[in-house]
């Protein structure tokens, strides 16, 4: 972390340190809790200092309570763990990760600037992701939003949204449809504007019917060419990612 160490900023610091030593712990939730009357918060020094509350803590010379691995470190670490838990996915990660060992994907996507493909890649994964039903509640998906604009100190873009994001945007999209509708069910104020409409179940099946009308019952690859609506979307309202599955249930009456 690079910190412009003019007066205000290190004294910045200096204050922190004392605080956090007088606490006891640099958990970032205890300081705000507990920290003297009059002390700023932690959102309010990680903005003033551009950093990160992992980098600020590192910067005073004390030891963060999560310590983590340098990036080589730890993307080595991961691959024995991936190979434990048989599997790249980002919810069985989360649910089944060695918890004392590996942090969430949100913070480790931001710790080792790199997307979840990136980092799964990275570790030895070679098959192409493919999405399937999302398994996430709508709460889950704005408290993760609100934690990141938290985090960022402002309302995330799009483009912070799928770094720091611990699914994907096309699940935030498909639970709400646009961005804006994300920002409204977070109580945030937006701009009314239109955004991109939600893709149901049934709009999926009528593109898959006038596709097989057109070229018959196509493999995977050509119908990812051809089909106006992304094969993630159809294999999350199909819930499988197995293609002929998703044809017998589409053409079911048409047999």
């Amino acid at each position: 972390m690079q910190v412009n160490h003019n007066k205000s900023n290190e004294k910045t610091l200096s204050d922190l340190k004392k605080e956090l030593i007088r606490i006891g712990t640099t958990n970032r939730a205890k300081y705000d809790l507990l920290k003297e009357k009059g002390s700023i918060s932690s959102s309010q020094i990680c903005r003033r200092l551009k950093a990160s509350w992992y980098d600020v803590v590192l910067e005073i010379g004390l030891k963060p309570e999560r310590y983590l691995l340098p990036p080589e470190d730890m993307l080595e670490a991961l691959k024995g763990e991936f190979k434990r838990l048989g599997s790249y996915t980002k919810t069985f990660y989360i649910e089944n990760r060695n918890k004392k060992d590996f942090p969430h994907p949100r913070i480790l996507i931001k710790y080792l600037n790199m997307s979840w493909a990136e980092i799964t890649k990275a570790c030895g994964r070679k098959d192409k992701i493919e999405f399937v039903a999302d398994n996430v509640s709508d709460e889950e998906l704005i408290n993760e939003y609100k934690k990141i604009c938290k985090e960022l100190g402002k309302v995330a873009s799009i483009k912070e949204l799928e770094k720091l994001t611990a699914y994907s945007f096309e699940v935030y999209r498909q639970h709400f449809g646009s961005m804006t509708e994300v920002r409204r069910a977070c109580g945030f104020k937006v701009k009314e504007v239109k955004g991109r409409p939600i893709i149901t179940k049934s709009d999926c099946e009528r593109e898959l019917l006038m596709i097989y009308q057109k070229y018959g019952r196509i493999s995977y690859s050509q119908l990812e060419k051809v089909s106006t609506i992304s094969m993630s979307t159809i294999h999350r309202k199909f819930h499988t990612t197995k293609i002929n599955e998703i044809w017998d249930e589409v053409l079911k009456d048409e047999k």
